[in-house]
């Protein structure tokens, strides 16, 4: 298969609060500024496919990963939050950024330090093959949710490589959708990337954690190398179609939130032209750019639960 994706990078997150989010993932996460970029209205429409915007973008990493972040606030920026609340089954957008933790009470202490609400200290996560984990889950700026999971009866190194700290790198971004199998066909198919695992479980703790009253059965697939990558995580909770919102024209910058997720490529032509074929939205075509010190092709994607993909190649 000609043109591939290499790695999965993390997260992107438009914000209207750019202190605020520097001190959820700095202060509270761990993660360091690894570049701190002005681009004006012609570099902010190259990268994110946006007019009439200039942007200030922050890429953070966790120490001793390649993995994390890339924060942007956008000038004039816009009002409307993606997920309002965090929380919820609304579908097709990305919703959650997942950690694993070598101390849950600390991981939630840390947050509540400083000043972001706890939805739950602990919903239990069982899944079928006997995995246990409690999953911790707090509310973000802009509507971004963070998930501090710990790992009760296996090995949390089966999942990411910074193992002993209260938040590791970026394990996972994870968002519910309507359809799943289009999206599956996305990643399996079009862009090639591994299927990590796959699970099903039914939780009470969980369902209420997100706001619902019935034990939901949910349905997931991760995609991406497990340890290596930050694995996308497609949900599907069982429940009927016209029972929630759809987020879909929502979750695009400059609104604010999670609005999509950075894989490193090669042979971005080649890929970009795999997606045109198989009907993939093509927000930005392929072209050479210079950001700060970097410099790179990229393209923009946009897949079929319309979450963005920055496909960049160095």
């Amino acid at each position: 298969m000609s043109g591939r994706v290499e790695s999965i990078d993390g997260p992107v997150i438009s914000t209207a609060d750019l202190h605020r989010q520097r001190e959820l993932f700095i202060d509270v996460i761990g993660m360091q500024v690894v570049a701190d970029v002005a681009l004006d209205a012609v570099a902010t429409h190259e990268l994110f496919a946006v007019s009439g915007q200039t942007a200030q973008l922050l890429r953070l990493v966790t120490p001793g990963s390649e993995l994390g972040v890339w924060l942007v606030q956008f000038s004039p920026g816009s009002p409307v939050v993606i997920r309002e609340g965090g929380v919820g089954v609304a579908c097709n957008a990305l919703k959650m950024i997942d950690f694993f933790t070598a101390d849950r009470p600390a991981a939630v202490a840390r947050l509540r330090a400083h000043g972001f609400e706890i939805v739950s200290e602990g919903a239990n996560v069982d899944l079928p093959d006997g995995s246990r984990f409690l999953e911790a889950h707090a509310k973000g700026p802009d509507g971004v949710m963070i998930a501090a999971i710990e790992p009760q009866n296996v090995d949390a190194a089966q999942f990411v490589t910074l193992t002993d700290r209260v938040f590791s790198e970026v394990q996972s971004s994870s968002g519910p959708v309507s359809d799943f199998e289009p999206v599956r066909h996305f990643y399996e198919d079009v862009l090639g990337v591994p299927l990590g695992f796959r699970y099903e479980f039914a939780s009470e703790s969980f369902s209420r954690m997100v706001g619902v009253s019935h034990t939901l059965h949910i349905r997931a697939n991760n995609y991406g190398r497990v340890i290596e990558d930050v694995m996308l995580g497609i949900i599907h909770y069982g429940l009927p179609e016209g029972s929630y919102a759809d987020l879909r024209e929502r979750a695009r910058p400059p609104n604010r939130g999670i609005i999509g997720v950075r894989l490193r490529v090669s042979g971005l032509e080649s890929l970009v032209a795999r997606c045109r074929s198989a009907g993939i939205e093509i927000a930005s075509e392929p072209q050479s750019l210079q950001v700060g010190d970097s410099a790179f092709h990229a393209a923009v994607i946009r897949a079929p639960h319309g979450v963005f993909h920055w496909l960049i190649e160095h």
